[in-house]
């Protein structure tokens, strides 16, 4: 079985579009509305990526990243970092974090699709 794409935003309404994009693409997904459930989600189901939020309450997005990258067992997997928070056109804070990629929102499908396609074998 293949491994989800997890999806991990705060907005309710973006939870559901990015899953809607992916699952149409032929993915399975995984979703997330805070730091906290994703790090548990990640422990538990490895996924083959996540699609991340910067900017949520309690846990930042931010925050998540970098715990993951710190942890020996999960560091391989992929982050994309997809947000409207400016840091993450720096590749300073990006590089910083330990995400892998990042798209601003609002992003086009097909933006996502790419990114998520440069890390992961559909």
């Amino acid at each position: 079985m293949k491994q989800p794409v997890l999806i991990v935003d705060d907005e309710e309404g973006m939870l559901h579009m990015l899953g809607f994009i992916l699952e149409r693409a032929g993915y399975k997904t995984l979703t997330a509305d805070n730091g906290i459930d994703a790090l548990e989600m990640i422990q538990q189901h490895h996924p083959a990526i996540v699609i991340l939020d910067d900017m949520m309450p309690g846990l930042t997005g931010s925050e998540v990243c970098i715990k993951i990258k710190a942890d020996e067992t999960l560091r391989h997997i992929p982050i994309v970092m997809h947000s409207a928070a400016p840091q993450i056109q720096s590749e300073t804070y990006i590089r910083r974090i330990g995400a892998d990629a990042a798209l601003m929102k609002p992003c086009p499908p097909r933006k996502m699709l790419e990114a998520i396609a440069n890390f992961i074998v559909h």
